[in-house]
């Protein structure tokens, strides 16, 4: 059972669908939009926190700590300063670095090292009943390993029970050697204010953040805990282990279930790695907000649509008939069809006027292509700027015919029967040439110029040649009171193809010596006769379609010694396509 809708019916159902469904598409896209701003937002937090993070890191400690310590060095290097100066030099480097618990000189074989301490930091010790020395003082077999590690060495970060200090230790070798023995430098870094400054950021009060060495445990953790299950962290050390130091931010999930957003840096001074994370509903807690805000206006609009798709469907079905109704017609190639009866000015009827507009034009072109080449209609379609003035060389392969016997015919028959006879010989030929792949480039007078590229566009051209000549044979058949022929030369060789003319007037064509070339031999080509140039013989070589034969050279116009001329005709064994 075959239902029959009408076209307002389908077009009320059509109109409805179209404005609900975009509704629905682009709210859950904005939804979806909202999310991925919302996450990259959150991932934009967090990586500046990292970055802000690792950049305070940095600079205390290469400005605060390595800075000064480098100088110290420097100093106790210097050959001038005695071992009463360099031990003031110490000293006084304690008491203007106030983070500096102890600073220290470690001589390879000495019984004990050269250790200054910072007063209040050894009286913080003293006061929970720890020896200042024995918690500040770092073993030789410790700092020869920390030398041996290289020019610089951030050591690993102790927690002072007592006291719940955390130190650093950073190693420097010295130039300077104490009685024959290999010297070095070392410092004990208070790392108090630091771990405050994380302790206190904004960001701990929504989310957490977090130190881990090259070992997936916690800096600031008595436990030392191992987190290297969570996949944050266990990213962050892989790349930490690996040499490179770079940052990062994305989602995962804890071991615990709970998905999370995090980001990790990399302070240069030591192995750590900084994570810093926060919960997924936690950042995303504008989401849920904007979807219930989403939801209702999507619901209105969809309400909206509905009575404007109802109102829409029955002022735009006539237009929309008539419209079809020309557009039918263009498709049955009638380019003289045109949208009668609307006379809105909305958007229908500026569609109608346009749908006229594009007829004329679609007309007016299929009416232009019979006065132009297929060479220029491509050059136009590739063309992305308009088609400028210039060519391009080229290797090509030139056609020409004349018409034998044109000016005597001309002269004894009216000039329609001239038109008749013109437009009858070069169809058949314009037809050849396209079937064999060819282009025909222009029409002067009695003659035609094709243009023939690819592979195998000397034999293409030889064929469409050869068929030209047999078509002509027939027409002669047909009409022998014409008495004409057809004279045929082919030249391949390079040329210059483009645009040639002026600005306002172009005509796109192939110029050149190879091109005068196929003219003068079509110019000495007797009736019924195709020449070929010498290297149009060559390129089609001992072919089993085709026979050549050596004529007499000609001399010809622009050219100093004579021209070898070869006529070709197809052997009688081989039947060349139509």
């Amino acid at each position: 059972m075959n239902i029959r809708v009408s076209l307002r019916n389908k077009l009320l159902i059509f109109a409805i669908v179209i404005a609900v469904v975009p509704i629905i598409v682009v709210g859950r896209s904005m939804i979806r939009i909202a999310q991925d701003e919302l996450k990259s937002s959150a991932n934009g937090e967090l990586l500046a926190v990292a970055e802000q993070l690792v950049s305070e890191i940095n600079d205390r400690s290469e400005r605060t700590w390595l800075a000064p310590l480098l100088l110290i060095r420097n100093a106790i290097d210097d050959e001038r300063l005695g071992v009463p100066e360099k031990i003031a030099l110490l000293t006084l480097g304690i008491k203007d670095i106030p983070e500096f618990a102890a600073l220290q000189i470690t001589v390879e074989g000495a019984a004990v090292p050269v250790v200054v301490t910072n007063g209040i930091f050894a009286k913080r010790l003293s006061a929970a009943g720890l020896d200042p020395l024995e918690v500040l003082r770092l073993p030789e077999e410790t700092v020869q390993a920390a030398v041996a590690a290289g020019e610089f060495h951030a050591g690993e970060v102790s927690h002072v029970q007592g006291t719940d200090d955390w130190l650093a230790t950073i190693v420097l070798p010295l130039r300077t050697r104490f009685a024959g023995g290999a010297s070095a430098l070392s410092v004990r870094v208070d790392l108090d204010r630091t771990r405050h400054f994380l302790e206190a950021h904004p960001f701990a009060k929504t989310g957490s953040i977090t130190i881990v060495d090259a070992r997936a445990r916690e800096v600031f953790d008595t436990a030392r805990a191992d987190i290297g299950d969570v996949p944050l962290a266990a990213e962050a050390v892989g790349l930490l282990n690996g040499g490179t130091r770079t940052i990062a931010a994305g989602p995962y999930i804890r071991p615990d279930g709970e998905p999370m957003l995090g980001a990790y840096a990399f302070p240069r001074a030591f192995d750590w790695a900084i994570l810093v994370e926060k919960r997924q509903r936690d950042a995303y807690l504008a989401v849920d907000r904007m979807i219930s805000s989403l939801s209702y206006w999507v619901f209105v609009g969809l309400a909206v649509a509905g009575v404007g798709a109802l109102a829409l469907a029955f002022r735009i079905s006539r237009p929309i008939v008539e419209i079809d109704r020309v557009a039918g017609e263009v498709a049955k190639g009638n380019f003289q069809a045109r949208v009668r009866g609307v006379r809105s000015h909305d958007e229908i009827g500026e569609l109608a006027r346009r749908m006229d507009d594009m007829v004329v034009g679609l007309n007016e072109r299929f009416h232009l292509q019979k006065f132009v080449s297929g060479g220029t209609m491509l050059a136009i379609r590739d063309s992305t700027g308009g088609i400028k003035l210039g060519g391009q060389r080229r290797r090509a392969t030139m056609l020409f015919s004349d018409i034998r016997g044109y000016t005597a015919f001309s002269e004894r028959v009216d000039p329609e029967v001239v038109v008749e006879m013109l437009n009858l010989y070069f169809q058949h030929q314009a037809e050849i040439v396209q079937r064999h792949g060819g282009d025909v480039d222009k029409y002067v007078g009695d003659q035609l110029l094709a243009v023939f590229q690819g592979e195998d566009m000397v034999g293409d051209a030889v064929r469409a040649a050869i068929r030209i000549q047999e078509q002509t044979a027939a027409l002669n058949h047909e009409r022998p009171e014409w008495d004409l022929a057809l004279g045929i030369g082919i030249n391949v060789g390079e040329v210059v193809m483009g645009a040639m003319g002026s600005s306002d007037r172009m005509d796109y064509t192939v110029l050149g010596d190879n091109v005068n070339l196929a003219a003068r031999l079509c110019s000495h080509a007797g009736r019924g006769r195709i020449l070929l140039s010498e290297s149009a013989r060559d390129a089609i070589g001992e072919s089993a379609e085709f026979t050549t034969s050596a004529l007499a050279p000609i001399t010809v116009k622009g050219k100093r010694a004579p021209v070898p001329v070869f006529e070709v005709w197809r052997r009688e064994t081989i039947d060349l396509p139509s």
